[in-house]
């Protein structure tokens, strides 16, 4: 059997074998009375976190943080992680073509961009683990809980978190438990998702967890010449942990994950075309009408000319061994991933063969080691230190070019970039907490960082295209070796005060860091480093928790001030030959606001909520950025302005790309006993987002409207959770809207793309999930 059918046989096997039996999630709350760890009487459910590498209430962390446990994340039907943005309102999830640049955004701060070797300044931590590319994190199966932490984070989580947080928490295996679950989802655009979840027991001491998905869906891009559909969804995956436990004070956790994608995306279609008589007159021929509602396109290669695209491939092993010293607790995490992609795109988007070679194979490999020892909780002085070590290493091969002189027999023009790029990271950090009364906390953190980093690129001519083909491309010939380093002291201040027994008030005062990056999206450009200086941010917080009602409802709140310098940034450039995007430092940010969450529990069974989030956020002192079109014509106008040939902007206070200025989110939740056996299930949820720029330079043409989305389900639960049947609608009032508006690379004068995400479409489905267990 080949090693292809092999896998799918695996994981076809995992969930037909656990659809025979099925297990309850472990969940992250405690649904039984109990007291808060300020002493406040509770009847409510509380919600437990590690965002300080501690489990404590989250009315007990003094950070701004959105917590969805797995329950909640099926009844929301949230599948993968760009739909977390539906909970958490300073949470923003930004579309890259290159999906292995798509990134999370908090407050408005995060790192778009289409070099993979730049790193985000919003961290992913799976499992204790943080992911140099977070794109491994593609589907959400068998969670127990997600945190989405505001702030600078990189404190206690690894690196690179000088934004926020995502962290994942998946299921562990339970000792002594016999379970399952298998799940189906059936939607209408050619929906349908497979899970399986099996716990296996061995021995009192031993335990094994396995978990396997299989994810379709239709493309709702339409390539009017070839007859094809992109932009759906194809992958697969397993999970496997297992848990020893051999005494009391040790527990080793080892985890295995592997995942496939070869879903052919991101297509974006064309907003509006500019100058391009090559794409006007294919668009005339094939009837194709650009504008918002357009879903066609015309490529001839649509994956390009790169043998095996497309292919995204994640897998990864993780060790966590936990051990009671007695009053005090050490932790170790070890892992290694590895990734590959192979993506290639047709450049000309036409049936002409102009710039069909446009990407090319990228191999990623990480290794990390966390070294963690922690007091035991609840002493007037509390402690946490460690030791943290990460590298990684992006090998890229690319291609750029085609037949820019004409059809064959004229020559093929490519050039050709290789690039190896290492970066390590070596830290200690530690955190002190004094509680100096019943009512009073303070607690002072800190972590040094050194980064080192190794850049080599070998730009060339593609064997058999036309001699001096780097030139014409723009890119500069020549083999080059690049290095660079830092080392930073980021810090953390925090004082907590308990104003009530369920009321505390809290002031942050953060310094947050993001290592050095290198610019590796495309060619090499003459008198252009491609290494990027480190980001850093001063971070104020204050905030309120409460909780009132004797439990039932709680309250929380936070303004902040954050002051970036040295942004990473992506900027249009038309520099280069073609115009396209590259990453470079920004002189600076700021961003502001504030955030409030409301959760209550008016009756048993309903559960309300509602979340808000207000951020502001400008550039500060970045000029030279590229002028958008619409500056241009029919002359320089807007501060537009010429500089070595280049009509260039100031955009010093221009509103932060990617950033609404308001979203909030609301929810409600009610189950019901119709019969002694049959449950009645409703939940429903809408998302508002005010109007969003995509663009730093401010272009007007790249300006998202204000829209909001509404979605709701409705089913039954039968004998105690055994079957469960759910029926849910999506983006109810059929509301349409882009993820993403940018320059048309293919018709860089006037031209615009779009990129559209398949919820923009109503949609419906079922959902059918047994359960089995001990």
């Amino acid at each position: 059997m080949s090693t292809k059918a092999f896998r799918h046989t695996a994981a076809l096997a995992v969930v037909l074998a656990a659809g025979t039996v099925t297990a309850a999630p472990l969940a992250a709350q405690e649904n039984s009375p109990q007291q808060s760890a300020r002493g406040g009487a509770s009847t409510g459910d509380v919600i437990l976190v590690t965002a300080r590498k501690r489990v404590e209430d989250i009315q007990d962390v003094s950070e701004s943080i959105t917590v969805a446990t797995g329950e909640a994340l099926e009844t929301l039907q949230i599948v993968q992680p760009s739909d977390l943005t539906r909970i958490a309102p300073a949470l923003t999830f930004r579309d890259n073509p290159i999906p292995m640049s798509s990134a999370f955004a908090v407050r408005g701060i995060g790192t778009s961009s289409f070099s993979s070797t730049v790193e985000q300044s919003v961290s992913t931590v799976v499992d204790g683990v943080v992911l140099g590319q977070p794109q491994s994190a593609a589907s959400l199966i068998d969670i127990e809980r997600i945190e989405v932490l505001e702030g600078p984070q990189g404190l206690l989580f690894g690196k690179n978190a000088s934004a926020g947080l995502v962290n994942i928490v998946t299921n562990s295996p339970q000792l002594g438990r016999f379970a399952a679950e298998a799940a189906i989802t059936l939607g209408t655009d050619g929906e349908i998702r497979n899970s399986g979840v099996l716990n296996v027991p061995i021995g009192e001491r031993l335990a094994l967890r396995l978990v396997g998905f299989r994810n379709r869906t239709d493309g709702f891009i339409h390539n009017e010449f070839l007859g094809e559909d992109y932009n759906g969804e194809r992958n697969y995956g397993f999970r496997g942990k297992l848990l020893f436990e051999p005494n009391d004070a040790v527990r080793v956790l080892v985890t295995g994950d592997y995942s496939k994608d070869t879903s052919v995306c991101c297509f974006s279609t064309a907003l509006t075309l500019g100058e391009n008589a090559n794409l006007a007159n294919h668009f005339e021929e094939y009837g194709i009408e650009p504008g918002p509602d357009n879903l066609s396109v015309v490529a001839g290669m649509p994956t390009g000319t790169y043998p095996g695209a497309p292919l995204r491939r994640y897998k990864g092993v993780t060790g966590q061994v936990d051990i009671d010293l007695g009053g005090m607790a050490l932790t170790s995490i070890t892992a290694l991933r590895d990734n590959h992609h192979i993506l290639d795109f047709d450049g000309d988007q036409t049936p002409l063969d102009r710039f069909d070679y446009n990407g090319g194979d990228y191999r990623y490999q990480q290794f990390s080691q966390e070294l963690r020892l922690a007091s035991d909780p609840g002493q007037t002085i509390e402690w946490l230190a460690g030791l943290y070590y990460f590298r990684s290493e992006n090998d890229v091969f690319y291609r750029a070019g085609g037949r820019l002189l004409g059809p064959a027999p004229a020559p093929l023009i490519v050039a050709v970039i290789e690039t190896d790029f290492v970066s390590k990271s070596y830290a200690g950090f530690g955190s002190v907490t004094w509680n100096a009364t019943d009512a009073l906390r303070l607690r002072v953190g800190g972590r040094l960082t050194h980064d080192d980093l190794r850049a080599r690129r070998i730009a060339y001519d593609l064997p058999g295209a036309l001699p001096g083909s780097s030139a014409i491309i723009g890119s500069v010939a020549g083999d080059t070796t690049e290095r660079g380093d830092s080392t930073n002291f980021s810090w953390k201040i925090t004082g907590e005060y308990d104003i009530a027994p369920d009321v505390m008030i809290y002031a942050n005062v953060a310094r947050g860091y993001k290592g050095p990056g290198l610019a590796s999206s495309g060619i090499v450009q003459p008198d252009v480093s491609p290494l990027i200086r480190p980001e850093t941010v001063m971070a104020y917080d204050l905030g309120v928790k409460s909780r009132f009602l004797r439990g039932l409802a709680t309250f929380n709140a936070a303004v902040f001030y954050e002051k970036f310098k040295d942004f990473q940034t992506q900027i249009y450039d038309t520099s280069t030959n073609p115009p396209g995007f590259r990453t470079t430092n920004a002189g600076g940010l700021v961003t502001k606001g504030i955030e409030a969450q409301l959760s209550i529990r008016p009756v048993d069974g309903l559960n309300l909520s509602a979340n808000a989030a207000y951020i502001d956020g400008e550039y500060r002192d970045l000029d030279g950025v590229s002028c958008p079109y619409a500056y241009t014509v029919p002359t320089l106008n807007s501060g537009c302005r010429l500089i070595d040939g280049r009509p260039v902007l100031n955009v010093d206070g221009n509103r932060l790309a990617n950033s609404p200025k308001f979203k909030f989110n609301v929810a409600a939740n009610y189950e019901t006993a119709l019969t002694g056996d049959v449950d009645l299930l409703l939940a429903t949820d809408y998302s508002w987002r005010d109007d969003e720029q995509f663009s730093t330079s401010g272009d007007p043409r790249t300006i998202q409207p204000a829209y909001g989305i509404w979605n709701a389900s409705a089913g039954l639960s039968f004998a105690d959770g055994l079957f469960e049947l759910r029926g849910f609608v999506r983006n109810i009032t059929d509301k349409q809207f882009a993820t993403l508006i940018a320059p048309n690379s293919a018709d860089t004068s006037g031209g615009y793309a779009q990129y559209l995400s398949r919820y923009r479409e109503r949609q419906a489905g079922l959902t059918l999930r047994v359960r089995l267990g001990e």
